[in-house]
């Protein structure tokens, strides 16, 4: 399969990256300008206030020495309790703090800017690691920057996270990780790795058509070896 046939099948999780917003859309209007400007193709806009918003929470709440954790519904308290047993020094930050910079990576993508836009996914995942909405995106971001392998361990770790969730949307993150990770494993070249990807995604979907036709496309090559 041609790697646009990827791009083509992953545009689907692309736009719910951004609808996935809407908690914190609601609880800082400075996000609705931002994904406002992102869906109107302003990227380059958008950044630039996402670093502002970035900024701004820093300058209020950074404390040197603190590890900051996301405090969104089930996972930040968890978070952060699993940190400080480790002896860090921690602390919550609103869950619009992530979100600005989740909003940031998605546009720097946008721009082919795949080593800002991994910088700053990195910084989202460290502040809410069982995040996998954040975690599928950051995969994203190192596939489309040619960096398959991290993309792998990215994806691997957002399936974890949603298979352990109940719940309808934890289910589309669990497939999100699964295609994706088919998707990078393709262009790491290690066929095996994504044929056990698109069985997987069509043990739990086993109506998606495109995942098929992958699959028997890679089983084709393989043996064509």
């Amino acid at each position: 399969m041609s790697r646009a046939g990827g791009a083509r099948w992953i545009s689907g999780a692309a736009l719910l990256a951004v609808a996935g917003l809407a908690s914190a859309e609601s609880q800082d209007p400075r996000l609705v300008d931002i994904v406002g400007l992102i869906r109107d193709g302003k990227q380059t806009d958008a950044v630039a206030r996402a670093d502002a918003m970035i900024v701004a929470f820093a300058a209020a709440q950074h404390e040197p020495g603190v590890s900051y954790f996301c405090n969104r519904d089930r996972g930040g308290v968890a978070n952060l309790l699993g940190a400080a047993k480790t002896g860090a020094k921690v602390d919550l930050a609103p869950e619009a703090w992530c979100e600005a910079l989740f909003v940031k990576g998605f546009a720097l993508t946008d721009l082919k800017r795949f080593d800002d836009a991994a910088a700053a996914l990195k910084q989202a995942v460290a502040m809410d690691p069982t995040n996998a909405h954040f975690r599928n995106q950051y995969g994203d971001i190192l596939r489309l920057g040619g960096k398959p392998a991290e993309a792998i361990a990215q994806y691997d770790k957002a399936y974890a996270v949603a298979s352990a969730e109940e719940g309808e949307a934890s289910g589309r993150m669990a497939l999100r990780a699964l295609r994706g990770a088919a998707l990078a494993a393709e262009a790491k070249g290690d066929l095996a790795a994504a044929q056990g990807y698109y069985e997987h995604l069509l043990e739990r979907d086993g109506g998606d058509s495109l995942a098929r036709a992958k699959l028997a496309d890679v089983v084709r090559r393989q043996a064509a070896r």
